[in-house]
Order: C-alpha cells, then sequence, then structure tokens
C-alpha cells in the first residue's frame, strides 16, 4: 500500500498543529477578546474553536467520500481508527502540561501523569506491538 501523498500531507499538518499547541498553549481566558485579522474568526477565542471544528468538519467529510466511493475501511482498520482516536484523546490529555507536573504523583497515591506515559509506552512498545509481530510473523511460515 503505497502512502506516500497521504503520510506527506498528514506530516504536514501534524507539524502546523504542533506548532500551534507551542504557540497556544498558555494562552488565558483574559487573551480570549485579543482581535484577529480574521473577519470570520474575529477574536482568539473563535480562532482556538476552529482548530478542533476544522479538523472535526474534515475528517466527516474524509469519511463520507470513503463511504461514498466503496472505499471504507475493513473491521481490523475501523479498530486501529478507535486506536488512533484513544491516541488523539491521550495527546489532548498533555496540552499544557510540562515535566514537573507530569511528575507530581497524586495525593491518594495514584501514578504520576509521567508514571502513565511511561506505561503506555512500555506496554505500547514491549507487549502489544510485540505480540502483533510475533502473530503476523506466523501467517508467513
Amino acid at each position: 500500500m503505497q502512502r506516500e501523498k497521504i503520510d506527506g500531507l498528514l506530516a504536514q499538518i501534524r507539524t502546523t498543529r504542533e506548532e500551534t499547541l507551542r504557540a497556544l498553549q498558555d494562552v488565558t481566558e483574559a487573551e480570549f477578546a485579543l482581535r484577529t485579522d480574521l473577519q470570520r474568526w474575529d477574536d482568539l477565542r473563535r480562532v482556538l474553536l476552529r482548530f478542533a471544528d476544522h479538523m472535526r468538519e474534515h475528517s466527516n467529510q474524509l469519511e463520507d467520500a470513503r463511504q461514498k466511493t466503496g472505499t471504507g475501511p475493513t473491521m481490523p482498520q475501523r479498530m486501529l481508527a478507535e486506536a488512533e482516536r484513544a491516541w488523539g484523546q491521550l495527546l489532548a490529555a498533555t496540552v499544557g502540561l510540562d515535566d514537573e507536573i507530569a511528575s507530581q504523583r497524586p495525593d491518594d497515591g495514584g501514578w504520576s501523569a509521567l508514571q502513565v506515559l511511561e506505561h503506555i509506552a512500555e506496554v505500547e512498545q514491549n507487549v502489544l506491538l510485540a505480540a502483533a509481530e510475533r502473530v503476523l510473523a506466523t501467517r508467513d511460515q
């Protein structure tokens, strides 16, 4: 499956979104009223809201195009898409989080945010990915 154009565009979008997050993650509510030079989204609050709306709007458009062309995802692809949605939720949970704050453990003795991320990284790589690779290697034998 060749995905050079798709992967290139996704990388471009990801880079821009990361730059956006870095630039805007410390915006305060008081700054919401700052005026922009855009007619439709004339203050910073509306621009921030549009980031999510824009992505959702066109994600729906992509899914619609796939459905209408009969190229919709298979069941395994839908399951992987759910994993990608969870990845987005995980990324969202880290907005505005720095290493110092992430290292703090809750008073109830639970895991710190950093410990949660370390656990996810460990299990994703050494358990889930490893198991999938092992089982897929057997199909070629």
